[in-house]
Formats: C-alpha cells, sequence, structure tokens
C-alpha cells in the first residue's frame, strides 16, 4: 500500500453561510467579486497537495478510527479572507466527524495559506467568509 495521499478534492462555495457572530459584523455577503488564491483553484490545488502531508495519518489508522471515522474523510472549513488578503478565523464545521489528526493536519493548512487576493464591493477591498471542503481518500 502506498503511503502517500491518492486524492484530495477541493471545492470552494462562495456566497452567505448562516453562522452568524460578532466578529461577523464586519463580513461581507453580497461582494462584486469574490476573494481568490492566487492561480485560482488550481493554485489552491496545488497548495494542499504540497502542503497536507498525511503519511503519518496513514500509518496510525487503526480499526477503531476507520470504524469512527472511514477511510475517506471530509474537513469543511469556514474562514474569513479580510481585506489585506489574509486568511482567519479558521473553524471546522464538522469536526465531530473526522479524525482529530486529520482536523488538525486541515487547520494547519489553511493556517499557512499564503495571501489570496481580497473580495471586493463597490471597488474597495471587503472581509467576506468562505466554506472549503478537503478531502483526504488514506
Amino acid at each position: 500500500m502506498r503511503y502517500w495521499l491518492f486524492a484530495i478534492l477541493l471545492s470552494l462555495t462562495f456566497g452567505m453561510l448562516s453562522a452568524q457572530s460578532s466578529r461577523d459584523s464586519l463580513i461581507v455577503y453580497d461582494v462584486d467579486t469574490y476573494a481568490q488564491f492566487e492561480g485560482g483553484v488550481a493554485g489552491w490545488n496545488r497548495f494542499v497537495r504540497e502542503n497536507l502531508d498525511i503519511r503519518d495519518l496513514v500509518n496510525s489508522v487503526d480499526s477503531t478510527t476507520y470504524v469512527d471515522y472511514g477511510l475517506k474523510q471530509t474537513a469543511i472549513m469556514e474562514f474569513t479572507v479580510c481585506e489585506n488578503g489574509i486568511v482567519c478565523d479558521i473553524e471546522i464545521v464538522n469536526k465531530n466527524k473526522i479524525s482529530p489528526e486529520f482536523a488538525e493536519k486541515a487547520l494547519r493548512v489553511m493556517e499557512k495559506s499564503p495571501k489570496w487576493t481580497p473580495a471586493s464591493k463597490n471597488g474597495n477591498p471587503v472581509r467576506t467568509r468562505f466554506k472549503q471542503s478537503i478531502v483526504a481518500v488514506l
């Protein structure tokens, strides 16, 4: 068995998220231009592939982990892209449905993200919220 990542599937979901909190008061949902990772979806896929190392995770999967979480795990991330393009306020929406080890790795990748081109509204950069799925097939 190869101890490499067999697949990473990514999907960006744009638009309004239902989560509302005090920090979301500065979030703009109705934007003219969505925030974008340098290089678009292909660039983001490359970044995640190069920075998500799950080899030790593959080695740690035992029968209990397999039964609890399966060999295909999807981390659904919510995060904010600020006016300056920095990724912040990162959360895993489905933390109880993925292994703690994979959750840690997915968070680490999101925290390493370089700056994005921020969203804009009326020609001005604005904060916006995203959902991002990171799927690993072990």
